[in-house]
C-alpha cells in the first residue's frame, strides 16, 4: 500500500447532456489528463470531481472558461484489491476518530491494484494511521 496527498478539484455543472462533454473539452484543450474522477448528481446539477496530472493549469483553463472550482486535499491510496481492505481502512479510521466525508475507487480487476480516493475530516491524522499500518505490515 502507497498514499500520497493529492489537490482534488470539484466543479458543480448543469445535469444536461453535453455539460460533460464540455467540460472534459476544456480540459484536454488545456493538456490536462485525469488521474481520478467522479460525478453524482441531483435533479439540477452534478459535481464533477477530479485529481489531474497537472492541478493548478486544471483549475486555471476551468476558471478562464467561467467554471468555479473548489480545491480539496484528498488522500491517494494504492493497494492490491483484496476482500476486506475497505472495512480494514475504515476501522482504522474509524478508530482514530475520523471521518470518511466521501470517497471514488477504481479496480481493473479482482486481485489487481487500485486506487482509492478519500476526503477525510482530517487528512494529517489519516496519513498518521496510514503510517502506523504501513509500519505494522
Amino acid at each position: 500500500m502507497k498514499y500520497e496527498i493529492k489537490t482534488q478539484l470539484s466543479v458543480a455543472i448543469e445535469n444536461t447532456p453535453g455539460a460533460i462533454a464540455k467540460l472534459s473539452d476544456t480540459l484536454a484543450a488545456h493538456d490536462v489528463s485525469l488521474n481520478a474522477l467522479t460525478v453524482s448528481e441531483n435533479e439540477e446539477q452534478g459535481k464533477f470531481r477530479f485529481t489531474a496530472c497537472d492541478p493548478v493549469a486544471a483549475k486555471r483553463s476551468l476558471e478562464e472558461n467561467g467554471y468555479r472550482v473548489e480545491v480539496d486535499e484528498v488522500l491517494s491510496i494504492r493497494l492490491t484489491d483484496s476482500k476486506g481492505r475497505l472495512a480494514f481502512l475504515a476501522n482504522a479510521f474509524s478508530e482514530s476518530g475520523i471521518n470518511i466525508d466521501y470517497m471514488y475507487a477504481s479496480v481493473s480487476e479482482e486481485g489487481s491494484g487500485s486506487r482509492l480516493i478519500l476526503k477525510v475530516s482530517n487528512i494529517h491524522l489519516a496519513t498518521h494511521v496510514l503510517e502506523e499500518i504501513l509500519v505494522a505490515a
